[in-house]
């Protein structure tokens, strides 16, 4: 092949190449041309021996540069980026960190116009004679001469005319390549492509061929008259064929034959004409046993388009088959379900709703009963829903304690399928035995993320067989609904109960006690009365314990035993000290049993009525006032913070008002809450009634309370609430600030 003036060798492949102004002697020729011949042998040879693709491109670049005696040969690969960047990938020679001080594209701007990206993006050979005056490389110029490269040679790695890289050659003297030796490098660069072309295909097919080895799914290749040619390892493990039972042999020796001859027929019309087939296919395995396999069947055809053979790809979908068909099948049952629980009526009970869902659960194929269970406050699990097949529905019993906390506890942790065991303790053993019940499963009832109960199917089935395990799902499901439906009233009831179940241990265990707080005049560090309040036996707020007992239906019970208690124990106190009891606007407008329970006392008394409580009828409270008698007075308690604000005051006409512990605090420097105190000291004064300050702690709030005429206090700087057996518990005339 030669090389024209003007032409750098190799078919279609065209460079600049100046005019040579100086020649060298024909000894450097020689010398050259047997260089460049030693260099193309051994990257022949090196080509030959190739296996690994890095390490060709590093032999091909140590060898141009290390025999060739260039200054410099790497390979660039072009990059399919933004920038059409060229990447280095291989290189060799003393000016190799030269590579590291430039940037080298294949596009069509400054950094793509030199030899290098002209030959990636024309696909043609660029030879630089001179590096000095070369064009377009001005980019470069300096970096080069300082690594001493004066002339390049740029040869295009081709793939169907089109390059993925190219091969440069670097020498230290102008004119490096002649002709001869240029048609070398180029026959280099085309071999070097082919090599490189063949191991990325070898590497492909072995890629191909390893990972059909490892699919899951099976391969079967066969030749144009249908004998298998290949098996793959997966189609033995799902068959349990071996590769030599079957090579040579027709795929029909897998036949099931539930499959008509005519289903094959249309599948080989669809392979002959050339398209793949795609379908299901039941077959036998050697051990008789049948499973289901998704198939896809296309032709292979050489390259003048003639169809050689056939490949199939099977996957084992028997189980998949078996779910799809349970799965419709459940989904009808879930419709059922979902459809008569669509048609409860919205005043329902939880109990009618509950025993719906358990009719429709029970009519599953392979189910002789189920049961709605609720966990109740006493930890019992009590069925509100219960529903046994073709039997009339049974009475509901609760179960026992033992058999409840196991269910509460295993709930917990989600559901579960579990062997029917016969219990004597069981209040259904008997029953459940009769229908053959041999499995239960069970799923937590939840609302709001509590576990409220738990739905329970008994099969007749093993806890292995299908009905159980298939209806599982659909159990969690039912479960789930029966929360959302159910959930927040049976959540209620059982808060209510438990409610109800502490408020009346409360009060049928006393578990409370009353304590007084004295109340103080003043002016002369005298005791004149005493706030009865109530601790309970468990440290609980107070003020929680009562809102509760009101939520659940007890307030006036616990009120009335504290206030029986409260009297009772103040029996013992002077009789000269009148007596504040906390009473509800509730209690108070009830009248009983609170009159009767006030009309034994002896005692001045007065009912605090908080500031925070709203009182709707105002003309029927100062009524139910009036019927306690003319000695029960009435105190507004809480007075500047409460939800009536000031008009408890101006509609009740009260003989005490209590000043919040809000305005009290920091009362000696703070002028705006002694500008309310002076208001609320003319307001009493107006309207004849006695202020009395709450919630005295400092000798500075004492002080500042005297300065403004406040009459009577309460604070623990005067005296903590105490029992009245307690000797710390001041008697009249004694109290003295600081003490308590």
């Amino acid at each position: 092949m030669g090389v024209k003036k003007g032409e750098a060798g190799g078919t279609g492949r065209r460079g600049t190449v100046q005019d040579i102004t100086t020649h060298p002697d024909e000894a450097e020729l020689a010398r050259r041309i047997s260089r460049a011949r030693t260099t193309l042998r051994e990257c022949h040879r090196a080509l030959i021996r190739a296996t690994d693709e890095q390490e060709l491109l590093d032999t091909i670049c140590r060898i141009a540069a290390g025999l060739g005696g260039y200054s410099l040969a790497w390979v660039g690969f072009a990059e399919d980026d933004a920038r059409k960047t060229v990447r280095p990938v291989a290189r060799y020679g003393e000016a190799a960190p030269y590579l590291d001080e430039i940037s080298v594209t294949w596009g069509d701007d400054a950094l793509g116009r030199g030899p290098t990206g002209t030959a990636i993006r024309t696909g043609r050979v660029r030879l630089a004679r001179d590096l000095v005056v070369e064009p377009n490389y001005e980019t470069w110029r300096a970096t080069a001469a300082r690594h001493g490269l004066a002339s390049s040679l740029s040869l295009p790695l081709l793939k169907d005319d089109v390059a993925f890289g190219a091969l440069m050659v670097y020498a230290p003297e102008p004119d490096a390549f002649g002709d001869t030796e240029t048609e070398m490098l180029v026959e280099l660069a085309d071999d070097l492509a082919f090599g490189i072309r063949t191991l990325r295909e070898r590497s492909d097919r072995e890629r191909l061929a390893s990972g059909i080895e490892q699919v899951a799914e099976s391969v079967i290749i066969t030749d144009r008259e249908a004998r298998i040619t290949y098996v793959n390892p997966a189609f033995e493990r799902v068959t349990g064929y071996t590769r030599d039972e079957v090579i040579g042999k027709n795929p029909r020796l897998l036949q099931s034959g539930l499959q008509t001859p005519s289903f094959y027929v249309a599948m080989w019309a669809v392979l002959t004409s050339g398209s793949p087939w795609v379908g299901d296919l039941v077959n036998r395995r050697k051990d008789g046993s049948l499973f289901t396999e998704e198939a896809v069947v296309s032709p292979i055809r050489d390259p003048s388009g003639a169809i050689t053979g056939y490949v199939a790809v099977q996957r084992d979908v028997t189980r998949e088959r078996e779910l799809e068909e349970r799965s419709t099948q459940l989904a009808r049952q879930r419709a059922l379900i979902a459809d008569t629980i669509r048609g409860r009526r919205a005043g329902d009970t939880p109990e009618a709703t509950a025993q719906a869902i358990c009719r429709q659960v029970a009519s599953l194929t392979g189910i002789a009963a189920a049961q709605l269970l609720l966990f109740g406050p006493d930890d019992y699990a009590m069925p509100i829903g219960f529903a046994v097949a073709g039997h009339p529905d049974p009475p509901l019993r609760k179960l026992s304690y033992q058999r409840s906390r196991q269910l509460r506890g295993r709930a917990a942790e989600g559901p579960w399928i579990e062997p029917w065991t016969s219990r004597q303790d069981h209040p259904y053993d008997q029953l459940l035995k009769g229908v053959g019940v041999r499995s239960l499963a069970h799923a937590p009832v939840r609302y709001d993320e509590r576990v409220v109960g738990v739905l329970v199917i008994q099969a007749t089935g093993t806890v292995e067989g299908p009905a159980i395990t298939e209806a599982l799902p659909a159990l969690v499901e039912f479960a789930d609904l029966a929360g959302a439906l159910i959930g927040g009233a049976v959540a209620e009831r059982t808060e209510v109960g438990r409610g109800r179940d502490y408020i009346s241990g409360i009060i049928a265990h006393q578990a409370f006690r009353p304590v007084f707080q004295p109340i103080v005049e003043l002016g002369r560090h005298r005791i004149v009365g005493y706030e009865a309040l109530t601790r309970f036996t468990d440290g609980a707020d107070p003020e929680i314990v009562f809102t509760q007992a009101a939520a659940v239906g007890l307030g006036a019970e616990l009120e009335t035993a504290t206030l029986r208690a409260a009297l009772a124990a103040a029996k013992t106190l002077p009789e000269s000290a009148w007596l504040n009891l906390n009473a509800s606007p509730e209690l108070i407008l009830a009248r009983e049993p609170l009159g009767t329970l006030l009309r034994d006392s002896r005692r001045r008394l007065v009912l605090e009525v908080t500031e925070h409580t709203a009182i709707a009828d105002y003309p029927a409270f100062r009524t139910a006032m009036a019927a306690l008698g003319p000695g029960v007075e009435l105190a507004v308690d809480d007075a500047g913070v409460g939800f009536a604000s000031l008009r408890h005051i101006l509609e009740l006409h009260p003989a005490f008002v209590k000043l919040d512990r809000s305005l009290v605090t920091g009362l000696e420097s703070d002028e705006a809450r002694q500008a309310m105190i002076v208001g609320l000291c003319h307001f009493a004064l107006a309207t004849r009634c006695r202020l009395i300050a709450e919630g005295i702690e400092t000798e500075n709030e004492l002080t500042a309370l005297k300065l403004f005429k406040v009459e009577l206090g309460q604070g623990y700087l005067l005296g903590r609430p105490l029992p009245v057996g307690d000797a710390s518990v001041a008697r009249p005339g004694t109290a003295t600030p600081g003490q308590g």
